[in-house]
């Protein structure tokens, strides 16, 4: 998806330096308003430019969830993009979804959700009180040998405002917290939590991430409505696999499990 204008990158919003509220060694661009930040982050990675970065938007015109749907970007919500070389450890980026998502859920239960409401759900939300706050999209490109030569992680999360008329019913940590955080606030924790999670993975703890991730998982051992590309249909959610697979048990007692797809009530 292109960039319909010329766009400046800037490191200061409203007397933010974004660049102070990353960790050391780390990029941060703010762009008062563009299509998508993961858009810039895609074409700054074709660009070579691949050094740690963050690019954050005041505003998005276009931005965009998984599977190509629009994702409401209203001013006053967070918008961010991370753009990195994977390490030899992330080589497969399979656990990528899961890491992420328990690094938004270490920030919003550090802002003061409690972690008993803030659970994970499958493939790459999180949800509060049973309701959407966040989604992540990750994009990555292809090098040599088909290895990996960088990754995007998209990031959006509902502070301020809260979107009406999505497939799963949205929520915001003002709807939670009865007060407004700036995107400032809720950036510097997740990019802190983020590079915390990102510098501690090993490949031999996927099964300690599918372990903490499905501690707080949602719906686990529930009858839900299952969408893939090709059906609609209902089965209880098991689990997660090690490979990133859902894993569910059809209603005739019959074992499946699915790559892509969507859980709903």
């Amino acid at each position: 998806m292109g960039i319909r204008r010329s766009v400046i990158l800037v490191t200061t919003s409203t007397n933010t330096n974004w660049e102070a509220l990353v960790p050391q060694g780390t990029n941060a661009f703010f762009i008062p308003e563009c299509d998508s930040t993961n858009t810039l982050a895609v074409e700054a990675g074709n660009k070579g430019k691949v050094v740690p970065s963050w690019f954050i938007a005041g505003k998005q015109n276009a931005g965009r969830g998984r599977r190509g749907r629009p994702w409401t970007s209203e001013t006053g919500n967070l918008f961010c993009s991370y753009l990195f070389q994977p390490s030899a450890q992330l080589s497969n980026i399979t656990p990528l979804p899961f890491i992420v998502a328990l690094a938004l859920r270490d920030t919003l239960i550090a802002l003061g959700c409690h972690p008993e409401q803030v659970k994970c759900k499958w493939p790459n939300d999180v949800l509060v009180n049973e309701q959407k706050i966040s989604g992540i999209l990750i994009e990555s490109s292809t090098a040599h040998a088909g290895n990996t030569g960088f990754i995007v992680i998209g990031i959006g999360v509902n502070l301020a405002h809260t979107p009406s008329g999505t497939q799963f019913i949205a929520t915001s940590l003002t709807d939670i917290l009865d007060k407004t955080l700036s995107p400032q606030t809720v950036f510097k924790k997740l990019a802190k939590n983020l590079a915390e999670r990102l510098q501690s993975w090993t490949q031999d703890q996927m099964s300690l991430l599918v372990e903490e991730w499905s501690a707080c998982a949602w719906g686990l051992g529930n009858r839900r409505e299952i969408r893939t590309n090709d059906a609609t249909f209902h089965a209880r959610v098991m689990g997660l696999a090690p490979d990133g697979a859902l894993k569910l048990k059809l209603d005739d007692g019959s074992s499946k499990q699915i790559y892509a797809g969507d859980v709903f009530k």
